[in-house]
């Protein structure tokens, strides 16, 4: 379900980024679990909750006046790597520097009891690679403040998601699956060349951070993980799991080229999931929560 682990009865949540895929479900969960939120995404504007409720979301600049006593803090405002492409790289790096900057001047006046910053498998990817550096960047700042105030902060890796709120559509090898699925037409998968992944729910991924805070925990960053699938095989299971056991794949002649692996290190992931008394959600769980979504979404 999408929840959180624990009752957040009266606790003040600030949420950056919460329009994107994380932020939205932080909202809910934090709502459901009786936070009192603050959010801020990139414009102004009300939001409403899948119970109905209405909370506003803030420009970020806001949170330079904001007086939240030592809040929870969900930071998952960045620019994506999509931006890098869109603008020149030096102003795509001051950005998200300044918004990093807002957010660490917001936690310095404010203090906070949690500290959560996604960071992403990108960090891995060899250079010119802006996005994955403004992230390690990220890492290093917010577990500096930490250290610094002696505010729990748990910096997690994350590669790809599954869920409630999945985004972009068009382009996650996930949500296009299922969306051909759901509406019964052939699945098409563009790369000629085996392409793993290994998915996480954004409800675990939230719980596990959450979980850790609770506890004062600073574990050194760590990746997400699922169990790792190839992109034909994920469509073969999406479709038996959805109700299309003989869905067409139509994928390029296979070329041979390099395997194309995004997945995480298991270890720590699991390890954490663990102490916290939880199993990760399976990847049939995650299909399914996923295409229930964007069943919903779809309005199948």
């Amino acid at each position: 379900m999408l929840e959180f682990s624990q009752p957040l009865r009266g606790v003040p949540v600030v949420i950056t980024g919460a329009g994107g895929w994380l932020g939205r479900a932080a909202l809910e969960m934090a709502h459901h679990a009786g936070a009192e939120i603050y959010a801020f995404g990139a414009s102004a504007r009300p939001y409403t909750l899948r119970d109905g409720a209405t909370l506003p979301i803030r420009t970020l600049d806001e949170l330079a006046t904001l007086e939240a006593r030592a809040p929870l803090v969900f930071h998952m405002a960045f620019l994506t790597r999509e931006h890098a492409g869109k603008m020149p790289v030096d102003q795509y790096i001051a950005t998200n520097r300044a918004i990093s900057a807002t957010v660490e001047d917001f936690i310095r006046r404010n203090g906070a009891r949690g500290v959560f910053v996604p960071s992403s498998g990108a960090v891995y990817a060899p250079p010119p690679n802006p996005y994955g550096e403004g992230k390690l960047e990220d890492e290093a700042r917010f577990a500096a403040l930490g250290q610094a105030l002696g505010i729990p902060t748990v910096l997690m890796r994350v590669f790809n998601l599954a869920g409630p709120f999945i985004n972009k559509l068009d382009s996650y090898a996930l949500a296009c699956i299922i969306r051909d699925i759901l509406v019964r037409r052939p699945v098409t998968l563009r790369a000629a060349h085996p392409v793993w992944r290994g998915y996480a729910h954004v409800t675990d991924v939230l719980n596990i951070a959450l979980g850790l805070l609770s506890r004062g925990d600073s574990p050194p960053v760590f990746d997400t993980w699922g169990e790792p699938v190839e992109l034909s095989a994920l469509a073969t299971r999406a479709g038996a799991l959805l109700g299309w056991a003989g869905a067409e794949i139509i994928r390029p002649e296979w070329q041979n080229g390099a395997a194309d692996f995004y997945i995480g290190d298991a270890a720590h992931y699991l390890a954490h999931a663990k102490t916290l008394g939880f199993e990760p959600a399976s990847l049939d769980r995650q299909i399914l929560d996923t295409a229930d979504y964007l069943g919903r979404c779809l309005a199948i």
